[in-house]
């Protein structure tokens, strides 16, 4: 059985998390106008936020690592925890419960990815950054949570309802 590649460097670490705080920017971006076109303004101030947040911990990167050289990160290197580059592509959701079920899909693979590295790298400063990455994922994951359990669920409709529906 072949081995996972995880970053065992910090610089590799960092073309990674480039990569992935890059790519969570993009999506709250495309979630924030799914949800101001459907008129949800109160979700897209909360993903504009964490967009926001997002951008905010790509700049800091980009910044700290702009006189170093980083390797060129392949999708395939981290596509056993993002399921390829198409799963990343979103369809517009249909609901709002949607959208924060797609949002919390990216926080998690992202933070999924920073734990495996923490637990698995060889350096201790790669475990370190691994892990600090990972909580600051895990605040998201927790506001998202906490904001799909205020969502109400799409009303059921019953067998006898369904049939009048269809007629």
């Amino acid at each position: 059985m072949g081995q996972r590649l995880l970053p065992q460097t910090l610089i590799d670490l960092y073309a990674h998390a480039l990569a992935i705080e890059r790519e969570a920017f993009k999506r709250f971006i495309e979630l924030e106008r799914f949800m101001r076109d459907a008129g949800m303004d109160y979700l897209a101030d909360e993903f504009e936020k964490i967009g926001k947040e997002e951008q905010e911990q790509y700049e800091a990167l980009a910044l700290g690592t702009a006189e170093r050289e980083l390797p060129e990160i392949q999708a395939w290197e981290y596509a056993w925890h993002y399921l390829g580059a198409e799963a990343d592509k979103p369809a517009a959701p249909k609901s709002a419960r949607d959208a924060l079920k797609l949002a919390l899909s990216t926080e998690r693979r992202a933070q999924n990815f920073y734990v495996d590295v923490a637990e698995h790298a060889n350096d201790d400063t790669v475990c370190a950054f691994a892990a600090e990455m990972a909580a600051d994922e895990q605040r998201h994951v927790t506001r998202l949570e906490l904001l799909l359990a205020r969502e109400p669920e799409p009303a059921k409709v019953s067998d006898e309802d369904a049939e009048i529906l269809r007629r």
